[in-house]
């Protein structure tokens, strides 16, 4: 079975105020997502886990995903490492976004951010963390962080059932970058989904600058 879940936060002391996760210490949160995880998940399945693992040292963070069950999947989040350290903390794969397909036929978009319908034409549906707080559906975009789902991975099943609807129409991503290295933006977007953008035109200003 593959199970779904995101922002876990390990060893982020602040994220509980910030938040106001149900837990009274550091060493608590951590011990209960641990346990929360494990009460679902066996060594037969996989968790993608979209973004967001640990705010604290290597060896700390290893000490946590290293007690987790099942083939650990790693889509990268703002607060996460590169590939090679995302694997020795413990993870199986570790990827930038993932093409998922769903048991139903149905495509989906692993991506971190939220990010608006322009940006994942050709999809049946966005599946994402970020957003610390509800709503778990919006429109064609599933938000799987922790937060708002009892700190306990969602399976895929369950995910399935979940109601969707069309997104209104109106979203505009348009991101001009000319020789001379001038950028020209025309964006209409939610607030919610700023993030996805502000990381695409990076990534987009990256490509001029000859980062990989």
């Amino acid at each position: 079975m593959d199970y779904f879940t995101s922002d876990l936060h390990f060893g982020h002391r602040n994220i509980i105020r910030y938040c106001n996760r149900p837990f009274d210490t550091i060493s608590e949160m951590n011990k209960g997502i641990i346990e929360n995880w494990n009460s679902v998940i066996t060594d037969k399945d996989r968790v993608f886990v979209v973004g967001d693992v640990s705010l604290c040292g290597t060896e700390e963070t290893k000490g946590y995903i290293t007690q987790l069950n099942g083939h650990k999947i790693c889509i990268k989040g703002n607060h996460d490492g590169h590939e090679k350290h995302m694997l020795k903390v413990g993870f199986d794969e570790f990827h930038y976004s993932f093409d998922y397909e769903m048991p139903d036929g149905r495509v989906a978009l692993l991506n971190h951010y939220p990010i608006p319908g322009a940006m994942f034409k050709g999809y049946d549906l966005l599946i994402h963390g970020h957003i610390h707080h509800g709503p778990r559906v919006r429109g064609e975009r599933v938000n799987v962080s922790c937060e708002i789902w009892d700190f306990t991975p969602i399976s895929v099943d369950r995910l399935s059932s979940l109601q969707l609807s069309k997104d209104e129409e109106g979203d505009i991503v348009d991101i001009n970058i000319s020789e001379n290295g001038r950028i020209d933006l025309n964006v209409n977007v939610k607030i919610s989904d700023w993030g996805g953008v502000s990381d695409h035109i990076f990534k987009e200003l990256k490509k001029f600058w000859g980062h990989k």
